[in-house]
């Protein structure tokens, strides 16, 4: 009896002793992305980096949102919506009890406060001609109109939106469903400023009021950048992970092997080396992207205000040599600015050829035979193992095919596309991607008012036709309209089309929810990640 006392007391003990030790504490599911770079800015109504945009996606949330597998419009702050028999008014109205991350309301105001802030002429904004199928937003942005109550977009009541248009858009709500169009914070963004005021310290993770799926919880320069679930968010109990953090790797070697050792889930490329053993394993996400690199000229500086330069130097280019640089296979040379894939485009015939000799005789009319006289200039591009051997590959080729020599100039990249925007160069890399599925979107930055113009490229019979075709109601014709806007940017080469682009990533069995697509485009809240024993 004393012994079995004892053991029931030993036994008890034991419970009471284990009973009060704390608990470990439940691991959180996080992911780790790898993001390229450091990143310039959050501003959505700023920021036209793919690396930003990666965290913009994860903070905001639009009117509309895309499919992760299809792209097609899917709701998202606005539960449904309408659009007139004449295609010229869509009528928007929001999910009931929306929150701002900081608890307060959300609103239609808070729309038509934010599209007031992106037409701000002094804000900057690379992105007002997306908001120019509103009827007279170019007006009021280019000062035409001063009374914004005069802009097509208005507040019905705190739930429902309503937006008239110019002209019917068959891609509207693609559009919509950009981060241009993202909702930001009034109050937020007037504490630290004024509307037009950019880079104030609203987008700090201490200040940042946002709407989407997670809230940013740190940044800091070289260092990752993390974002936390937002308890506010509409849809918060869809959403799978706790964290994502954003990892700067400019170095597409040390991505690799961060990955390999699981440092990161996914990450931002590959590197060439490794892309047969990962196309082995399974891990290798391959796949085509509406997008096109180019190097681009300064057309308002001497040599590349010259068309006969910028021809001569476009054709010398060998895109089979870029292409096993980049190791993804045949089939990604351009010779066109429009990539493939785009709707209702029928992608033309090649625009045009590599032509050595046809490129020494250009240079030579232009007063640079065999390359003699032609003036000392740079070549700026955005420091990664990638772009350097591809533009050291380009620099040869001019030296070998035309006798001259040009400077490869690497920059990081918050320096790289600053001077891009600036206008500080003379060649430059340039790469654009589609931000809706539509040819405009690769030919509009090309007209002369376009934010995104960093070519300073004006041409009056290339805005004609893309004039015509924003007005033609005829599908068919509006396509012809844009192909031949094609034809002139090819004729005319601001820049040289060099490869179109593919997304090449690296992502862990354990991530699910990440599907290819055209776009390149993986909605945050449907992504989640396993446990490291269920692979």
């Amino acid at each position: 009896m004393k012994g079995n006392l004892f053991c029931w007391s030993l036994a008890l003990s034991l419970a009471l002793v284990n009973g009060c030790q704390p608990r470990k504490k439940q691991s959180l599911n996080v992911l780790n992305v790898g993001g390229g770079a450091d990143l310039s800015a959050l501003d959505p109504q700023i920021v036209d980096g793919k690396i930003e945009s990666y965290v913009i996606e994860a903070l905001f949330e639009g009117l509309v949102t895309q499919d992760p597998k299809t792209l097609e419009i899917r709701p998202g702050m606005a539960s449904h919506w309408e659009c007139s028999a004449d295609g010229l008014e869509y009528s928007f109205s929001l999910r009931e009890g929306l929150r701002w991350s900081n608890g307060d309301p959300f609103t239609a105001e808070d729309f038509v406060f934010s599209l007031k802030r992106a037409l701000s002429p002094n804000l900057g904004s690379p992105w007002t001609p997306f908001f120019f199928t509103i009827r007279n937003a170019e007006a009021y942005y280019k000062g035409q109109v001063s009374d914004f109550r005069e802009v097509g977009m208005r507040v019905v009541d705190a739930q429902h939106l309503k937006i008239r248009l110019e002209r019917p858009v068959a891609y509207f709500l693609e559009l919509v469903a950009h981060s241009a169009w993202f909702p930001v914070h009034k109050k937020t963004i007037e504490k630290f400023g004024s509307i037009e005021k950019r880079d104030t310290r609203w987008t700090r993770p201490e200040n940042m009021v946002c709407n989407g799926p997670f809230v940013l919880s740190s940044w800091e320069s070289g260092r990752f950048s993390s974002v936390k679930k937002n308890p506010y968010y509409w849809d918060k109990e869809s959403v799978a992970l706790d964290e994502i953090r954003f990892h700067p790797v400019s170095d597409t070697a040390t991505e690799e092997r961060m990955y390999a050792a699981g440092e990161l889930d996914i990450t931002y490329r590959v590197h060439v080396s490794k892309i047969s053993h990962y196309k082995e394993t399974g891990e290798l996400h391959l796949t085509p992207q509406l997008g096109c690199l180019w190097v681009g000229f300064h057309c308002e500086r001497p040599p590349g205000n010259d068309v006969k330069v910028r021809r001569a130097l476009g054709l010398a280019i060998n895109r089979e040599e870029i292409g096993r640089i980049r190791g993804f296979g045949k089939g990604l040379e351009s010779f066109g600015v429009v990539p493939p894939g785009m709707n209702h485009y029928e992608q033309q015939a090649q625009l045009f050829q590599e032509d050595i000799a046809e490129a020494r005789r250009l240079l030579a009319e232009a007063g640079y035979p065999n390359g003699k006289g032609f003036p000392k200039v740079e070549l700026l591009y955005y420091a990664s193992d990638e772009n350097r051997q591809i533009f050291e590959a380009v620099q040869a080729m001019w030296k070998r095919n035309l006798g001259i020599q040009v400077d490869l100039v690497a920059q990081e990249w918050k320096v790289y596309i600053s001077l891009l925007q600036q206008g500080d160069f003379t060649i430059a890399r340039h790469r654009w991607y589609g931000d809706y599925n539509d040819p405009t979107t690769m030919l509009s930055i090309f007209r002369k008012d376009d934010p995104c113009n960093y070519l300073r490229w004006s041409h009056p019979e290339f805005e004609a036709v893309m004039l015509r075709a924003q007005e033609l109601k005829n599908e068919a014709e509006r396509i012809k309209c844009l192909q031949e806007a094609e034809r002139i940017f090819v004729r005319e080469m601001p820049g040289a089309p060099v490869y179109w682009e593919a997304s090449a990533h690296l992502v862990s069995h354990r991530v699910k929810g990440w599907y290819p697509n055209v776009q390149d485009t993986h909605p945050w809240k449907y992504i989640s990640k396993l446990p490291a024993e269920a692979k």
